[in-house]
């Protein structure tokens, strides 16, 4: 028989934020470097591989400099790999271009320190996006590793891409720890290592098997390579390697293997979950994330770049470190809601400071631009593709009708009334719909009824959502108001709420309708107590196939995913899986900006500004979350979700009673999913043009930089170069209006085009000619409408009887390791150490609870103000010594995990 032969990869998953802050876990990565030297000066072939991440270094150098040099130093002897990331990020709640600048940034950072990086390493990312291998083939990665969200058990495939991009990705169905520890119960060793490979040689093509030495914060790590050289009794038919994952790649790549194709995005939660109810927890934290990467990528930067081009200096320096900022809150812990609330009050922090500061930059960006304008009013796009919209200004509407990035003069400008007419239902046509709003509040145009808002019951943590029973609705508790209105523009105002002794549920909701195709939704939403769950409702009556917006893409779906393992598995398979499962059927799935349903010919739409869950079906009707109020980090025995998520910490931010401002829209019409069509109604209503009142002398009336029917991610400036970044979600080639340079990662010119293929992602270098005008007099440019805040103050407190019930459990766990410790002493051999697992299994229980106790007695302590720098910033002893001793015990649990299965 041939021998097998195990590739060990050593790694530590680095959750820089889930049940500590950064404030403390960078506490730990000193020490970190200090093991991987001693390693390495013991084995000089000792390799570990740090999560595909550079954030680690960067938190590290904050809280020790002087590691650079020696952090150095291991990077490039090829002992510490690092990237190809900034971070972790999750893929399917960021938006494209952060996904890119998150590829971006590590590239550059790992030329920083002197290494290089090959392979991609998404193991615990909630599911993985169709446009992933052309993102990573653009960085340079032919490889990746993948977990969740993969429905097969092949450890191999080909990951293909909508533009025809390949991955040779592979798959860690075993998971990315099931080799970890191993010298802390060395007498087990060899058997641990027997195990895993008869666990996993039925399903690997060859005698080569990866296995992987490492876990979540694992900050102490071994050298399982050396230990197993050097054990006595493995026998002939296994040999150890030491392997990193781009060497264990090019090893695949080297075998003559046929290997299976995958073209869709991997979202499925058979073999490892991917959490859908991450994407409806904590949705003020996917408000404020979308709202400060518009601001941004939106406005921000391409406002730089036209103030660039006016003789304002580009400093790319601020806008790199707000993209870092963004990022490390992208990151899937943070942005998918399942930290603790000290974590996301952190993010929200973060976002307020970068808010303000994005805002005023784009004030600051307007000066230059108009520095040769007439006076007059104007409108300032910064996207190529848009259309014709409506907006309010004071006490008139104007018709913005923008020629691509630029700036265009009002044109059209008409009297705006304010009746506060009370209605009991309120009708409207334009050219393109003929619509109803009736005193139920819901909108009907022809069968279609939209804009139901339902109140459910919710069992779920924040990793799962869990639907119970329907407990009513939210309807006009009045008549409706008119509160704008003239010929070409109207809002109806209603007032709605749902109660119970215990929660409750309001909202303020203004429909808008004007002469575009968009009907809009503005609805100031807010909400007391726990396990609720709110959604919007169009039943749009447009049957056809389901697509949602994703990064770079408009995504074809399924209604739901039935391809599921049932709760109980075989012996076989159920020692081979890690972690968690969805059971049943999931129903629930990301977007982005919109979701459509279309039959080919006809298509409704739903857009949306910030949220990322939905539902539909083949009939047309799409459902929104809009609110999902819960209070654990994670239960257990949820009925649709095999295994906990995390640690059960109590987390009442995640009730979020706070008022939350959300924006919607709905248009229908004869185009298709990824038409320019849609597209542009979309670019329109995600960033509407900036209106301007410029004063003061000059004698410009427009000017237009560039005008393309695509979709823009990116314009900004880049070593003294433009440079635009478009995409094209459709099947159709889509033709340029003019020849440009196409640029590669670093800025060098791959070849010039004049058209974008089928989905395809590219960088373009725009030819715009700069001309040294300064500076705007003082005061002659007013931006009218500053970007939103759309997140009200959160009002979410710890309640002291829950408090009270963690010092009871605590008090419990504490009679029962004593009952536990008494019979460890009496016990042995196998039996002593699956009594020392159930001791572990108990302490972390018991520091679980203790440190999530104390996390909100320090909240309590804040009062209802906005929480203090020191409690966000500051390093609290107490916290630190709790943290750290749960984190060590995590480790000791899930070592013996594997332990126990050969004991």
């Amino acid at each position: 028989m041939t021998a097998t032969t195990a590739h060990i990869i050593n790694h530590t998953h680095w959750d820089r934020e889930w049940f500590l802050t950064s404030v403390y876990t960078r506490q730990w990565l000193p020490g970190l470097i200090d093991t991987l030297e001693a390693l390495v000066a013991a084995n000089p072939e000792f390799c570990f591989f740090f999560d595909g991440q550079t954030l680690v270094i960067e938190d590290l150098l904050q809280v020790a400099p002087a590691y650079a040099a020696r952090v150095r130093a291991l990077i490039r002897g090829g002992h510490l790999l690092i990237g190809p990331y900034y971070c972790q990020p999750d893929w399917q709640q960021s938006s494209g271009e952060l996904l890119w600048r998150n590829l971006l940034l590590g590239h550059e950072d790992v030329a920083r320190y002197g290494g290089t990086a090959e392979s991609g390493w998404l193991v615990d990312t909630f599911g993985h996006i169709r446009q992933s291998p052309q993102l990573h083939r653009l960085a340079g990665i032919s490889s990746l590793y993948v977990w969740r969200g993969v429905p097969v058990l092949d450890p191999y495939f080909w990951w293909e891409g909508p533009d025809g991009s390949r991955l040779l990705t592979i798959n860690l169905f075993g998971g990315y720890r099931n080799l970890y520890g191993v010298t802390h119960v060395p007498e087990l060793a060899a058997s641990r290592l027997h195990s895993e490979i008869a666990k996993l040689r039925p399903y690997y093509p060859t005698p080569d098997i990866p296995l992987f030495d490492g876990y979540d914060l694992e900050d102490n790590p071994e050298d399982p390579v050396t230990f197993y050289q050097t054990l006595d009794g493995l026998g002939p038919d296994v040999v150890v390697r030491e392997a990193t994952p781009p060497s264990f790649a090019a090893l695949v790549r080297g075998q003559p293997l046929s290997l299976p194709v995958s073209h869709s995005e991997l979202n499925s939660g058979k073999y490892g979950a991917t959490f859908p109810g991450t994407l409806s927890a904590r949705t003020y934290l996917k408000i404020l994330a979308s709202d400060c990467e518009r601001l941004l990528f939106g406005l921000c930067e391409p406002l730089a770049a036209l103030a660039w081009l006016r003789g304002r200096v580009y400093e790319e320096t601020r806008y790199e470190a707000w993209s870092r900022l963004l990022l490390q809150n992208a990151v899937h812990d943070c942005l998918c809601g399942v930290s603790i609330d000290q974590v996301h009050e952190k993010m929200e922090d973060g976002y307020r400071r970068a808010f303000e500061a994005m805002s005023a930059d784009v004030v600051s960006s307007l000066q230059p631009i108009f520095a040769d304008f007439a006076p007059g009013l104007y409108a300032v796009n910064t996207q190529p593709l848009a259309s014709e919209s409506w907006q309010v200004l004071d006490d008139r509407l104007v018709r913005v009708n923008p020629a691509g990035v630029g700036v265009t003069p009002i044109e059209v400008e008409t009297a705006l009334t304010r009746p506060e007419r009370a209605v009991a239902s309120f009708s409207w046509k334009n050219d393109h719909y003929e619509a109803t709003i009736g005193a139920d509040g819901l909108v009907q145009l022809g069968a279609a009824r939209l804009g139901q808002m339902r109140v459910f019951a919710e069992h779920g943590d924040t990793y799962s959502e869990q639907q119970g029973a329907l407990l009513g609705e939210l309807r006009p508790a009045g008549p409706l108001i008119v509160e704008e209105e003239n010929a070409a523009h109207a809002v109806v105002r209603y007032e709605a709420a749902w109660h119970r002794p215990d929660a409750g549920v309001t909202a303020t909701v203004r429909v808008q309708m004007d002469r575009s195709p968009l009907i809009r939704w503005q609805i100031a939403l807010d909400s007391r107590g726990t396990d609720l769950q709110v959604e919007m409702v169009f039943a749009t009556a447009q049957p056809g196939a389901i697509w949602a917006g994703m990064p770079f893409d408009v995504t074809p779906r399924a209604a739901a995913d039935q391809d599921l393992l049932p709760q109980q598995l075989p012996p076989e398979l159920a020692s081979v899986l890690l972690g968690q499962r969805e059971l049943h059927a999931v129903t629930t799935f990301p977007f982005h900006d919109f979701v459509a349903v279309s039959d080919g010919d006809a298509t409704a739409a739903v857009f949306a500004r910030g949220l990322h869950a939905y539902r539909a079906d083949g009939a047309g009707t799409v459902t929104l979350h809009l609110r999902r109020a819960v209070e654990w980090l994670t239960k257990t025995d949820l009925a649709d979700r095999e295994g906990d998520a995390g640690p059960a910490f109590y987390v009442p931010d995640a009730r979020c009673e706070r008022q939350v401002l959300h924006e919607l829209a709905f248009a229908a019409g004869t185009f298709g999913p990824a038409s320019t069509r849609l597209l542009a109604l979309n670019a329109t209503f995600q960033q509407p043009p900036l209106l301007v009142r410029k004063e003061g002398a000059g004698a410009r009336r427009s000017w237009q930089l560039y005008r393309e029917s695509l979709p823009q991610s990116s314009l900004r400036v880049v070593d003294e170069k433009l440079q635009a970044r478009l995409y094209n979600p459709a099947p159709q080639p889509q033709p340029l209006s003019q020849r440009y340079a196409a640029l590669d990662m670093t800025g060098a010119t791959q070849e010039a085009i004049s058209a974008l293929a089928p989905y395809h992602i590219v960088t373009l270098q725009v030819e715009a000619e700069k001309v040294e005008l300064g500076a705007a007099e003082d005061g002659g440019v007013t931006l009218l409408a500053r970007p939103q805040w759309r997140v009200g103050v959160n009002r979410s407190r710890p309640d002291s009887a829950v408090l009270a019930q963690l010092a009871q459990q605590i008090g419990v766990l504490d009679q029962t390791l004593g009952e536990a410790a008494a019979a460890l002493a009496a016990s042995q051999g196998a039996a002593r150490l699956r009594q020392q697992h159930q001791i572990y299994v108990l302490e972390r229980q018991r520091l679980e609870l203790q440190l999530s106790r104390l996390l909100n007695l320090r909240k309590l302590a804040q009062g209802d103000g906005p929480p203090g720098a020191d409690y966000l910033y500051g390093h609290d002893e107490e916290i630190a010594a709790l943290g750290l001793a749960l984190n060590q015990m995590r480790i000791k649990r899930r070592i013996y995990d594997y332990v126990v299965q050969v004991a």
